[in-house]
């Protein structure tokens, strides 16, 4: 028999890697085991154990594949989100998102700033990658396989939509400012409020037109190809103008998921209802297949020596101590008073972080940026802790029957 050789072996791998992704989706599915942590041990094994894949042939793109992903992911997860649902029950979620992102990041930042001695703005750029994300990929399908009320389940669902947006145009924002050398406050937030502004108005007025040129092509064969084309426009040309392309992207698909709203709003009759559940497949399965790819690569890359993962495994361990003690407190205030505080445990656990910083880190060291690679080594480690919380916590929680609440 023949060695797989060029393009057969490329197919080869390319395969195997998709049915990684496919059982470690089953594993989830029967026993909540987060599929992060398959496809990178997956990845592990891959790269750096058997050298089946060289890490050096995968760093030149990497950079571009992560902000596909993370473009995907996003664009996904705006069309998950209800407008009606934000505007009604969403402030409680907003603060949950403003404490522990900015506790979490005050804190990391604290951290490796002073006991690392990293560089201030480095350390800013750090704390902004695993400063406070709950991944939507584990969240979502975690509270909607569980008794819980749908207080809850919308609290948690909105808290992971919303995080990776300000994660993203943080991080964005902090690498600019050390790539121009200034770390002054009144430009750090005149540059954080520009990216927002025009990140929102461009983003609107784009999606706008995106939706009712969709409404009057809804009907064609390939509506769904030049959905991604006028979504990878809305993320250039706001980037273009100096805005968040991310948010941008999260604007266009919050305006194509909630398009009868935006009719009612707008008075017009717009309605791609096929369109959009065929959307909503298609972009589910095509994020599926990049994450997949992205965590083994993310594994792939990882640097397996002793004084590496001893290093990631302790200050990745010390991260997470940080996390829980900010998000105790995030959730201790957003749910004070409410229905929430019943399940305040669960908010608590449900901490798993996964594409975005893992995203963020790749992109660090696709900037070329000092330190990328223990940004990396400590992001791996960060995801694997926190989702062993997430998972052992539900399963713990689970269990007892006072937890057993019926979603109402």
């Amino acid at each position: 028999m023949r060695m797989f050789t060029g393009i057969n072996y490329t197919f080869f791998v390319v395969a195997l890697i998709i049915l990684l992704g496919f059982l470690g989706d089953q594993l989830f599915k029967k026993v909540k085991i987060p599929s992060f942590i398959f496809l990178i041990l997956a990845g592990v094994l891959l790269g750096p154990v058997f050298n089946v894949i060289s890490q050096g042939s995968l760093i030149p793109f990497l950079g571009i594949f992560a902000e596909l992903t993370l473009v995907m992911v996003l664009f996904h997860g705006g069309m998950d989100l209800k407008l009606t649902t934000i505007l009604k029950e969403g402030w409680r979620a907003f603060l949950q998102v403003f404490l522990y992102i900015g506790i979490s990041i005050a804190l990391v930042t604290t951290l490796v700033h002073f006991f690392l001695g990293w560089d201030l703005l480095l350390a800013l750029i750090f704390g902004s990658i695993v400063g406070g994300e709950t991944t939507v990929v584990v969240v979502f399908p975690l509270v909607r396989s569980m008794k819980l009320r749908n207080g809850t389940i919308t609290f948690l669902s909105l808290e992971a939509a919303l995080n990776s947006v300000v994660l993203v145009i943080l991080f964005i924002t902090f690498v600019g400012l050390y790539q121009s050398g200034s770390i002054n406050l009144s430009s750090a937030v005149d540059s954080l409020v520009s990216n927002f502004s025009i990140g929102i108005i461009v983003g609107l007025v784009l999606s706008l037109i995106w939706l009712y040129t969709l409404n009057s092509v809804k009907k064609s064969e390939y509506a769904y190809v030049l959905t991604l084309g006028l979504l990878f426009l809305t993320f250039s040309l706001t980037n273009l103008v100096g805005g968040s392309g991310f948010l941008a992207v999260i604007i266009f698909g919050l305006v194509i998921g909630n398009h009868k709203f935006v009719s009612a709003m707008l008075k017009r009759k717009i309605s791609i209802r096929p369109l959009e559940k065929q959307i909503f497949t298609l972009q589910g399965e095509l994020s599926f297949l990049l994450r997949t790819f992205f965590f083994v690569f993310l594994g792939l890359i990882l640097s397996l020596s002793y004084r590496t993962a001893f290093f990631g495994a302790t200050v990745g361990l010390a991260i997470v101590v940080i996390l829980m003690f900010s998000r105790y407190i995030a959730s201790s205030v957003s749910t004070f008073r409410s229905d929430l505080a019943r399940d305040r445990n669960l908010i608590l656990i449900a901490c798993a972080q996964g594409t975005t910083p893992a995203t963020l880190a790749i992109l660090a060291l696709s900037y070329g940026l000092p330190l990328a690679s223990s940004f990396l080594a400590l992001v791996t480690y960060v995801i694997i802790f926190t989702n062993i919380i997430t998972t052992v916590g539900a399963f713990s929680i689970a269990r007892r029957p006072s937890n057993a609440v019926a979603a109402r």
